[in-house]
């Protein structure tokens, strides 16, 4: 039964973010808002919705382990697993700008949040703090957006072209995908997170364990569909773009927003083992960018083998 609702909330999940990435993108589109500005903010958001609601709603039932290791393990899991898979799919080549300002954030942020985990775990006013950092990165994101290439503005119209943007769709059925899409990652987050810690009490897994890697790997399907799919497509800035503004979103948005649904502690095991892969993975996607702005199949495969590295570790 565990794994029907299990497979049930995954569904529901995705499909949730689905509808809602499409109802929020043509939303915008119908509003006038630029193809590249909707990819890096409307989508980029929708597309972690599964981490915000699995998140929270952990938070607020009390398993907070749960919803610490479901950010850090969606964390890793972009770089480490997904972002490998495009890249062994298609060599991944960048020429947005954002990227050369974003990876850095993107480590710094990292190691903002694994300092604070020194203090003992994330208290309310500390997730204000990362939900302020949030909205200050955002401002900044959009205007760093204006000075991008007319290539990558292109890439971002083609992506949002074959998203089937209806402008003169009824925006009620825009608004009404977006309700039924919120709805549904209600649902498949409340089915993901019990699943998965009856199936952990059940085979003696620890509740940060199975968080940090069936419930993560869950949550980053959309990441996961919108990269494989953009790397298949050569749309590679798409496809790396999506998975640092997710990390960035993770550990700044989901983070703050469980923390202010309930303090968060970290244990000192997993400050010093998954939160030292998570700098790990973030140094390694900042330094195969840094080479030429591009991920080659072997380092694709090296980030694969990383990943690898982690579940033997964390398991054994």
């Amino acid at each position: 039964m565990h794994y029907v609702g299990l497979l049930a909330g995954l569904a529901a999940l995705y499909l949730g973010a689905e509808w809602l990435v499409r109802g929020a993108a043509r939303l915008a589109a119908s509003l006038g808002v630029r193809p590249l500005v909707i990819g890096i903010t409307v989508v980029g958001f929708a597309t972690s919705m599964p981490e915000v609601v699995v998140s929270a709603l952990a938070a607020f039932r009390g398993q907070t382990d749960t919803a610490l290791g479901n950010i850090i393990g969606s964390s890793i899991a972009n770089p480490g697993l997904i972002l490998g898979i495009a890249a062994l799919l298609s060599p991944l080549r960048s020429d947005l700008g954002l990227l050369k300002r974003e990876g850095p954030v993107m480590v710094g942020v990292t190691v903002l949040v694994w300092g604070l985990a020194w203090t003992g775990g994330y208290t309310r006013w500390q997730g204000a703090l990362l939900l302020a950092g949030l909205m200050v990165f955002l401002w900044f994101s959009l205007r760093w957006a204006r000075r991008e290439p007319a290539a990558v503005e292109a890439e971002f119209e083609r992506l949002e072209a074959r998203r089937r943007l209806l402008l003169r769709e009824p925006r009620a059925r825009q608004v009404g995908l977006i309700v039924v899409g919120l709805v549904l990652l209600g649902v498949g987050g409340h089915l993901l997170v019990t699943s998965a810690l009856a199936l952990a009490r059940r085979f003696a897994i620890s509740e940060i364990v199975i968080a940090a890697t069936l419930v993560a790997v869950g949550t980053s399907l959309p990441e996961l569909a919108t990269s494989i799919v953009a790397a298949a497509r050569r749309q590679t800035d798409i496809s790396v773009g999506n998975i640092i503004g997710s990390n960035i979103f993770n550990l700044l948005g989901v983070l703050g927003i469980s923390a202010l649904v309930r303090p968060i502690p970290v244990s000192v095991s997993v400050r010093n083992f998954e939160m030292v892969w998570l700098l790990g993975f973030a140094a390694a996607t900042l330094l195969v960018l840094r080479t030429g702005h591009r991920i080659s199949r072997f380092e694709g495969a090296a980030l694969l083998t990383a990943y690898a590295a982690f579940l033997f570790f964390l398991f054994r």
